[in-house]
């Protein structure tokens, strides 16, 4: 997998094309969960939605 590679996201039942490599999502700290944690990604996605998220290679196959 590549930037530029069409994906389809199975965690997300989304389409979208790699932008990025590794990617760091900054933690959020809510009422219910004061400790915020940084999440770490293996690829930023453009998401058909027009939203930009993180992924794991696990989550995504290439679409030809």
């Amino acid at each position: 997998m590549s930037v530029g590679t069409l994906v389809h996201d199975y965690a997300l039942g989304m389409n979208g094309i790699v932008v990025s490599g590794a990617w760091t999502e900054e933690g959020r700290s809510y009422a219910a969960n004061p400790v915020s944690r940084d999440i770490d990604w293996e690829w930023l996605v453009l998401y058909d939605d027009g939203e930009l998220q993180g992924a794991d290679t696990g989550d995504l196959k290439e679409i030809m």
